[in-house]
């Protein structure tokens, strides 16, 4: 029983932090597969607000050519979903177009055939290795075989190595073709490339930071001047990591968590075998009498303990797998699918022997030591029940430790928990449930066979279904992801551009989008069919917007103008969040697609009356492969799960903190258990002499608990000090996790006291009330 229970304890344990480390590994630590990965460089545009910009063609093009500062620049556009056609069969995948010093610049070496080259003018592509599987069946012959993107042939070329899935991590790419072939024209100051360079040699990244600056200062003339950016070189061996950027924070906590986890299980695991040692006083004073030295029978009981540990970490590793992939899949929930490769590697399985071998020197180590200094004599002479005096002021001590980990772990699960509480009660500003997100997409082919009529046929169609309340279409859906609107400022017609010009985000949208999205309208109308390219431009415009354009007017009928294009304001509406639930709503306008032909708005919106939106899926499938067969199926989503991926490190953490503070309170009511009973059973002559002389049940009942409450509190008075000195300590780092919520909030602390006095109470239970059966007349005997 010791042996399962303690194998099941390090198996939980070390496989918590093996899933939470391979994850991190992924994410946070893994090089690119490429030559040289540390030379590389990210160029990024930072605006005012932080954000992340790409790079306009002309900028792209001058920073390529500062061969003092790089041997090169590459430049590259991925393109989610992409409709890619061969033998036939049509499917999404993730493309990118890039320069034809992509490879090159990357070191990449194919397996198959050859990479791009600057000469590629025609339209060929290179695949991945997974692609090449799946869709080939890994034929050696697959250069010159045909595929098809957005219906244009491409001939493949070559294949990239197994290994190497793009300069992305968590985007496998399928398939990379020339940027001469992209089709679709971009305006001059159109930011849509990422670059990735490498730097010259001998030039190190401090030298390349600073030379790059004084180039973009030179550069002025390309970038628009509105709004204002700066250029930041960044290490580029990891590639253009977003997922660092994104989960960073929340799997530092989470290693920090499940390290205070596999604490408390080797305290609690130590607490067993010094319980365990005190029975077995009487076999290791036989030892001892027969010669063993104190050094044998501590390597005898580390070498027990280590091979229990070893049993705990396998099954831990295994534990791990299991686990990652729950997570990859909870990391996924609302968007494209995170793809890393999670499997079992040198790092991983060497994390995970050395949390083994650190378990064996926590728990193993001290109760083996205390075990050897027994004193022969008198260990032969002593009984079970009247020794173990000091066993047990030691697993006294591991329960209070125990209880100081609980407080931090419980503590900090509730912050998360209130925190994404506080975010669920933020007004989005619209009715996410019931509604379908079905993106279409179409390429070349079917341009030439007129988009919009298309689109118009499906949504004829869509709106006839049974069970649909309305339906829309949209460029971008609020916390839908990183939003592809564009975010130029924009001039009220009779005024003045304003210096200080704040950003504005424009979104293209069908009829009755707000009525669909259940957006409040404030003043004015909705959208209508008749907004179409023989009306007037019209726009309708957010809550902010007015009370920073027109703080004192009617906005209704004036004229805004974006770029060179002017439109009437025929609306006001509530605001909405569009990429986060933290700070204050941003300024945003809705333009009618009808009346721009070549607006994007190529998602649409389905209100359904049911509840169960999932419902109307296959009835959609089958409406898109009637009018297009050869397209690939939608890409359908609950927009109830898109908002759901807005908090997704919110309730990541929220959901895996208390996971862990579930799993420690397990483990502190096995320790205090198992510790309680060790105390009544050390105990027993004297509350046998003690109910003898007229103690009721009760009150021996009381007395064990109160016995163990006083350890708990004692640990309490250790843990809540360190809970609010790491909450000081932390206050800067876990500020960016939380919301509306202090580090050192008072209630959540006496939550986590109270629930842990519950636990100790109902833990001790058990054996006082078997402490209050004694038999004093048959224990008195024994003695």
């Amino acid at each position: 029983m010791f042996a399962a229970v303690a194998i099941v304890t390090l198996a939980l344990g070390i496989g918590a932090n093996a899933a939470i480390f391979s994850l991190a590994d992924a994410v946070l630590f893994r090089l690119l597969p490429v030559g040289k990965p540390q030379d590389l460089v990210v160029l990024r545009q930072h605006g005012t607000m932080g954000d992340i910009l790409p790079f306009t063609s002309a900028a792209a093009a001058h920073l390529a050519e500062a061969r003092d500062i790089f041997s090169g620049v590459a430049a590259f556009r991925p393109l989610q979903n992409a409709p890619v056609t061969v033998n036939g069969e049509t499917e999404l995948a993730l493309a990118q177009w890039v320069s034809g010093n992509y490879h090159a610049v990357l070191a990449i070496q194919p397996i198959v055939g050859r990479t791009l080259n600057e000469q590629d003018h025609a339209p060929v592509a290179v695949i991945s290795h997974t692609y090449w599987q799946r869709q080939f069946a890994s034929d050696p012959n697959v250069v010159g075989r045909v595929l098809e993107l957005q219906g244009r042939p491409f001939t493949v070329v070559g294949v990239t190595p197994r290994e190497f899935y793009g300069t992305q991590p968590g985007r496998r790419v399928d398939v990379t073709v020339p940027l001469e072939t992209f089709t679709r024209r971009m305006p001059p100051n159109a930011r849509w490339l990422y670059l990735i360079g490498r730097l010259a040699p001998g030039v190190p990244l401090g030298q390349g930071r600073a030379a790059i600056r004084v180039r973009w200062a030179q550069l002025a003339d390309i970038v628009p001047p509105r709004p204002p950016v700066s250029l930041e070189l960044d290490s580029g061996a990891q590639g253009l990591n977003e997922l660092r950027r994104e989960f960073s924070l929340p799997l530092q906590i989470l290693m920090a968590s499940v390290g205070v986890v596999l604490l408390l299980a080797c305290a609690n695991l130590a607490g067993l075998l010094i319980v365990r040692s005190n029975a077995r006083q009487h076999e290791i004073a036989v030892r001892l009498s027969m010669g063993a030295s104190r050094g044998r029978i501590i390597r005898q009981l580390l070498t027990e303990s280590a091979m229990v540990a070893a049993a705990g970490g396998a099954a831990g590793v295994w534990l791990s797998q299991l686990a990652t992939h729950l997570l990859l899949g909870m990391m996924s929930r609302g968007r494209s699918t995170i793809a890393l490769d999670v499997s079992p590697n040198a790092r991983t399985l060497g994390f995970a022997v050395f949390a083994t071998v650190f378990a064996v020197a926590v728990f193993g180590l001290f109760p083996a030591v205390a075990a050897s200094r027994s004193d022969a004599q008198s260990g032969l002479i002593r009984t079970e029940t009247d020794g173990g005096r000091t066993q047990n002021r030691w697993g006294r001590t591991l329960v209070a430790a125990q209880v100081a980990f609980l407080v931090l772990l419980l503590t900090s699960a509730g912050l998360f928990m209130r925190t994404l509480q506080r975010l669920h009660a933020v007004d989005i500003g619209f009715r996410q449930d019931s509604v379908l997100v079905v993106n279409v997409s179409t390429g070349p082919a079917s341009r030439e066979r007129n988009v919009r009529a298309f689109y118009d046929d499906l949504y004829a169609r869509f709106s006839t279904l049974p069970g649909v309340q309305s339906v829309s279409m949209t460029m971008d859906t609020p916390l839908g992801g990183d939003p592809s609107m564009s975010s130029n400022g924009i001039v009220v017609v009779g005024r003045p551009p304003a210096q200080d010009e704040p950003r504005v985000f424009h979104n293209f949208v069908g009829p009755r989008f707000f009525e669909t999205m259940g957006i409040p309208i404030l003043a004015g109308r909705d959208f209508v069919p008749a907004d179409d390219t023989r009306a007037s431009r019209c726009v309708i415009i957010g809550e902010s917007v007015r009370r920073r354009y027109f703080p004192s007017e009617d906005p209704l009928g004036h004229q805004i103008v974006f770029g060179e294009t002017a439109a009437t304001i025929v609306g006001v509406v509530k605001d909405v969040r569009v990429t986060t639930l933290r700070g204050d709503a941003p300024l945003v306008t809705y333009r009618a697609a009808q009346q721009e032909p070549g607006a994007p708005a190529n998602s649409f919106l389905i209100r359904t009356s049911s509840m169960n939106a999932e419902a109307l899926t296959p009835f959609l499938r089958a409406q898109v492969r009637a009018v297009a067969p050869a397209l690939p199926p939608p890409g359908i989503v609950k927009l109830e799960d898109q908002v759901a991926a807005a908090l997704l490190e919110e309730r990541m953490l929220a959901a895996l903190s208390s996971a862990f503070g579930i799993l420690a309170a397990i483990l502190a009511a096995i320790g205090i258990h198992s510790t309680v009973a060790s105390v009544v059973s050390g105990r027993r002559r004297e509350i046998g002499i003690r109910m003898a002389l007229g103690a009721v049940p009760g009150q021996v009942t009381r007395m064990v608990v109160a016995d163990m409450s006083a350890v708990v509190i004692g640990g309490l008075a250790v843990g809540v000090p360190v809970a609010v000195g790491a909450g000081l300590a932390a206050r800067s780092i876990l500020a960016p996790a939380l919301f509306e919520v202090s580090p050192l909030d008072p209630s959540i602390l006496a939550v986590s006291v109270t629930s842990i006095l519950l636990i100790a109470s109902l833990a001790a239970y058990g054996p006082a009330r078997r402490a209050s059966r004694i038999d004093p007349v048959a224990t008195v005997r024994q003695q």
